[in-house]
């Protein structure tokens, strides 16, 4: 079910609810599916396997670029290209993160930090610095990662690099 989250008197955030009204549980199962959410997206840019992230049959979808990665080696190519080849040194700087181990999804706000050094979309380096909000929705199973949507601003990523 979806979760809202409202404004109370003064502009005060209110507890997160599902549709219906009713409140979310917080547990400390949603510590650890927020824990794993961050441990994952640091692991990124740290020369981690990512693929140990992933269920053997995951899908990563880089929306703004209609981009679709099916299976651990895809996904592992993507994050190799990201966070070595065309950009580096990189890292993924995270905002917040909220999760809910009983919906199984994981909602990350992060900023993509990376020199442009390779080639990338069809793109020669272009030694520009990228500096790029993004959000990941990540709908997770027995602490796997599924599907991952990617969303960022592809023309400010453009501009950012020059183009």
């Amino acid at each position: 079910m979806p979760a809202t989250v409202t404004l109370g008197a003064g502009g005060a955030l209110q507890p997160l609810t599902r549709a219906g009204g009713q409140p979310m549980a917080q547990s400390s199962t949603d510590s650890r599916a927020t824990s794993r959410v961050r441990e994952i997206t640091e692991g990124f840019g740290k020369g981690h396997d990512v693929a140990k992230y992933f269920a053997d049959d995951a899908e990563y979808s880089v929306l703004p670029l209609g981009q679709l990665h099916q299976g651990k080696e895809q996904i592992k190519a993507l994050f190799q290209v990201f966070y070595h080849d065309a950009f580096s040194p990189a890292s993924a700087e995270v905002k917040s993160v909220v999760a809910d181990s009983e919906a199984g999804i994981g909602v990350l706000e992060f900023v993509f930090k990376g020199k442009h050094v390779g080639p990338q979309l069809g793109f020669p380096a272009t030694n520009k610095d990228v500096e790029l909000p993004m959000v990941a929705i990540f709908e997770i199973d027995h602490e796997l990662i599924r599907k991952a949507r990617l969303y960022f601003d592809a023309a400010a990523f453009m501009r950012q690099l020059g183009m």
